[in-house]
């Protein structure tokens, strides 16, 4: 059947004592209020800090912010705020504040839209592709640690200027996929001391500069530039070489694709933590790893999944369980391509259980040879002129 895509909306205060323009659901698809309904002040204090969603059809109009056109746009600053820097050896400060606080807006609107989308999608070169996925992990970890919105800020605006003066070396680590040359490995080594010195120079926050100064360094000691260890790495660091590692891992690179946990180890957290990070969890910090972990979900949005019908679909929301505040294996994917792998016109909704299709698997290993996708229209935003297939 077709899908109902639901979009997350922002219900006014101002509309209290108003009659609903239409059906309202929780994150898990549960409906809260008819279309026809009163809408109750008694209904805004149940609903507290919740979303509400609605059928994308209506959204635009109660909330016409769409979240993956600030993705977008984000891309193109971020590039152009990067070759700018090297050219002239220093950073437009309008836009390198105005840029995390673009992505904290659409994070904040429709966090699962904006991780799914940045994991398909390509809004720039692999350097911006990785920094701002790896924007939209560390805000999730920041919340978690109930970050304050300027601190926040601040946490994503040292992921996306991490690399900052050397995107095109990271550009170029990316078309490598043996042992990097000399030159690029004392270039890499460098790299965290010339970006926070750049961010320096501009006035940054201190905070946000030694972030992406130690965003190299590891728990154990093994890091650079200075082998720092332990409580010697500010917590913001150790969020951002966790986030780092993690989008990194996620993204296709030359000689193979995105790498991702097998359907037999996804089972339990602990589990799961160990199978994607693997070795370089004795670097990391491991709480912020399994923290990352349950955040997200072992169906985090924009994976693809292989179906027990043969047909290939994208998770494209998280499942919560609101009492125990956890994310669940989704009762519900999208297919965007039949079982003969042709596109869809319209995604299609496959319940998930016992009676009706199973996940065989997921399918990262698939997605650089996946046909072109309109991938905007799995969480019910349409715009061509968006970052591309």
């Amino acid at each position: 059947m077709p899908a109902l895509i639901l979009r997350p909306v922002m219900l006014s205060p101002a509309r209290i004592g108003e009659i609903s323009p239409c059906d309202f659901f929780d994150s898990n698809g549960s409906l809260l209020l008819r279309r026809g309904a009163l809408i109750s002040e008694n209904l805004q204090k149940q609903l507290g800090d919740r979303r509400l969603f609605c059928d994308a059809a209506q959204a635009a109009a109660l909330t016409p912010e769409d979240p993956l056109r600030r993705l977008a746009d984000a891309g193109e600053a971020l590039s152009m705020l990067d070759t700018n820097a090297v050219a002239d050896g220093g950073l437009d400060v309008e836009t390198c504040l105005s840029l995390p606080e673009s992505i904290h807006a659409a994070w904040r609107l429709d966090p699962d839209a904006c991780i799914g989308f940045a994991r398909m999608a390509n809004p720039g070169p692999p350097s911006v592709c990785q920094a701002i996925l790896a924007s939209l992990f560390v805000a999730e970890l920041g919340s978690a640690h109930a970050f304050t919105r300027h601190e926040l800020v601040d946490l994503i605006g040292a992921a996306l200027t991490m690399n900052v003066g050397s995107m095109a070396l990271h550009n170029e680590m990316a078309a490598y996929s043996g042992p990097l040359p000399t030159a690029l490995r004392r270039a890499l080594a460098e790299h965290p001391l010339q970006a926070a010195e750049i961010l320096r120079r501009i006035g940054i926050s201190a905070s946000w500069a030694q972030a992406v100064e130690q965003h190299h360094e590891n728990l154990n000691g093994s890091g650079y530039p200075g082998g720092l260890a332990r409580s010697g790495i500010c917590l913001e660091a150790r969020m951002l070489r966790l986030v780092d590692i993690f989008a990194a891992r996620l993204r296709v690179r030359r000689g193979r694709g995105p790498q991702y946990w097998s359907i037999t180890r996804a089972r339990d957290l602990s589990g799961l933590t160990e199978h994607i990070f693997g070795a370089d969890l004795d670097s990391l910090d491991l709480s912020l790893a399994r923290l990352l972990m349950g955040r997200l979900g072992l169906f985090p949005p924009g994976s693809i999944v292989r179906l027990s019908n043969g047909e290939m679909a994208i998770v494209s929301r998280r499942s919560y369980d609101i009492v125990r505040d956890t994310t669940l294996t989704p009762r519900e994917v999208l297919s965007f391509l039949d079982a003969k792998g042709r596109p869809r016109d319209e995604p299609r909704v496959r319940r998930i259980g016992p009676n009706d299709c199973r996940i065989l698997s997921y399918a990262h290993d698939d997605q650089p040879r996946l046909p072109a996708y309109d991938w905007p229209t799995i969480w019910g935003y349409r715009n061509p002129a968006l970052m591309g297939a």
